[in-house]
């Protein structure tokens, strides 16, 4: 497993421009908002790029929302909006529908899949393909976190000042609220 893993994010990055990754960061610090799809195995790294993005950014939110449709929650999106979506084979019809959908409303799509020919990668302006193969009947979704981090890496080191202060502050309200434990030895 440990193997394939790093197989997967060293293809992956090998693949991966890093002026690729600027430009959808810069996309994602220029947008009105920043949704963030992912469904079944990637809905948990939507959600994680969301809840980092959305403490120095305070405008990205993964969708779909809770009882809710991704189609629904991009209704209102426009050409100002980024569309983070992705999705491996077999490639989920209700994501591919949201893309489409965005693509009408000129929103610019960051497509993340696993190959250059998925239905979600061609066409888009941002589009990344990162490996996922494993020795287990699931996907691995290893690269595509990895693949996240970095752009949000990128994400905060082509912003603004104020995305730094915006996650210090957000820290240090954490802190004084207790939510972090100090007390604990290594």
């Amino acid at each position: 497993m440990a193997s394939s893993s790093l197989d997967n994010i060293e293809h992956t990055f090998a693949e991966t421009d890093a002026e690729q990754v600027k430009a959808a960061a810069d996309a994602i610090v220029d947008a009105r908002q920043t949704y963030v799809l992912g469904v079944g195995i990637n809905h948990t790294l939507a959600s994680s790029f969301a809840y980092l993005a959305d403490m120095a950014l305070e405008k990205v939110v993964a969708i779909p929302k809770d009882g809710g449709l991704a189609i629904d929650d991009i209704a209102r999106a426009g050409p100002e909006d980024v569309l983070i979506a992705m999705t491996f084979k077999p490639y989920r019809a209700d994501v591919l529908e949201a893309v489409e959908s965005a693509r009408e409303q000129h929103v610019t799509i960051i497509g993340i899949s696993d190959s250059p020919a998925s239905p979600l990668v061609a066409g888009v302006e941002h589009g990344f393909v990162v490996h996922t193969e494993s020795p287990q009947f699931f996907t691995s979704t290893i690269a595509a976190a990895a693949l996240l981090e970095t752009l949000m890496a990128f994400v905060v080191a082509d912003a603004s000042p104020d995305v730094i202060e915006n996650i210090g502050r957000f820290h240090d309200r954490r802190v004084a609220l207790g939510i972090y434990r100090d007390d604990i030895a290594d």
